[in-house]
């Protein structure tokens, strides 16, 4: 297929690019490079626009002609976006709003779309399935609930098929350490944050250590980019009905503690992860892990990769003395 990938030079974006291309797709990327890094997919064409610029989205839409598009493009601090929640959303859900108007006047047949476990805020009962009521905590979780509301509109209109895809924590690199998460200032994510503090950076912020939970820090689901991108390929190509469209989580359903993901880092390392504790950010759910049964059953993916490879590949990737990483 002809694969239209906004944000496609982002992280998760630039691993999804290799997937497509390793299955034979042809791929066009949109990116306005304001965190996506184009040297991490120097294989494809890559437009240098906004998502919210709607003269140039249809511009492309139309003179590409993609059979399918998978959204990525996008601001993602549930933090920040306590912050700044005018920015939110004005960049998710206006540049939503302007590539469905694009999918749907230039006859794009497939959309993926990158959601998040925000939309679910605290839930009540983990593992959370589908099923559960979406209550999100921040800005951010509203955004992307706002934004999977539209598609699905869109899609009854137009019978356009669809996913949204709503993934937990993503982290880790590619195993030869050939690709991996460019850090900067803006970096939020804590492997990268981890890793940075036991190679000598500043002391990584730990925050919270009071929450109901075994060790007192927040307990997350962390599933490995390569699986991540992996499922939006099987996703994509087997959208051949409007009978599987609709939301699923992805994630590992294996949780763990800040404090955990701190230990593997420092085993990993060999050295220790100089951190200190603070108080809890708005918008963090204290627990929120993954029942991915439905992607499993409906597109038969399920994640091959654990903690160890997550922590094992992003040392390598950082630590790569052929790379500069910010």
């Amino acid at each position: 297929m002809r694969v239209l990938v906004t944000g496609g030079a982002g992280y998760i974006g630039s691993f999804l690019v290799r997937w497509l291309l390793a299955q034979g797709h042809t791929v066009r990327v949109l990116d306005n490079l304001s965190t996506g890094r184009r040297e991490a997919i120097p294989d494809v064409p890559v437009d240098v626009f906004d998502v919210r610029d709607s003269d140039a989205v249809s511009a492309i839409t139309r003179n590409f002609a993609p059979e399918a598009i998978i959204h990525l493009a996008g601001v993602k601090s549930s933090a920040e976006s306590v912050q700044r929640p005018h920015v939110y959303y004005d960049i998710n859900v206006t540049g939503t709003a302007v590539l469905l108007r694009a999918a749907v006047l230039h006859g794009v047949e497939r959309f993926v779309f990158s959601s998040s476990c925000a939309v679910y805020g605290s839930p009540q009962v983990c593992p959370v399935d589908e099923r559960t009521a979406p209550r999100p905590q921040s800005p951010y979780g509203d955004t992307k609930l706002a934004c999977e509301r539209m598609l699905d509109w869109h899609a009854r209109v137009s019978g356009m098929r669809f996913a949204s895809l709503r993934y937990f924590n993503v982290a880790g690199a590619a195993e030869d350490g050939s690709l991996g998460q460019f850090t900067g200032p803006e970096t939020v994510q804590l492997v990268p944050l981890a890793i940075k503090a036991a190679l000598g950076g500043k002391p990584l912020q730990i925050f919270g250590g009071d929450y109901p939970t075994k060790d007192g820090t927040a307990v997350r689901d962390y599933i490995h980019v390569e699986d991540l991108a992996a499922a939006h390929v099987r996703v994509l190509e087997r959208l051949d009905t409007s009978e599987v469209s609709g939301v699923y989580n992805l994630g590992t359903g294996q949780p763990a503690s800040v404090q955990e993901i701190v230990t593997a880092v420092e085993e990993a390392a060999g050295r220790p992860v100089p951190h200190t504790m603070t108080c809890r950010r708005a918008g963090d759910p204290a627990v929120s892990w993954a029942d991915a049964a439905q992607a499993r059953q409906v597109f038969d993916w399920a994640p091959k990769r654990d903690l160890r490879d997550i922590v094992s590949s992003s040392w390598l990737w950082h630590t790569s003395s052929a790379r500069s990483n910010g």
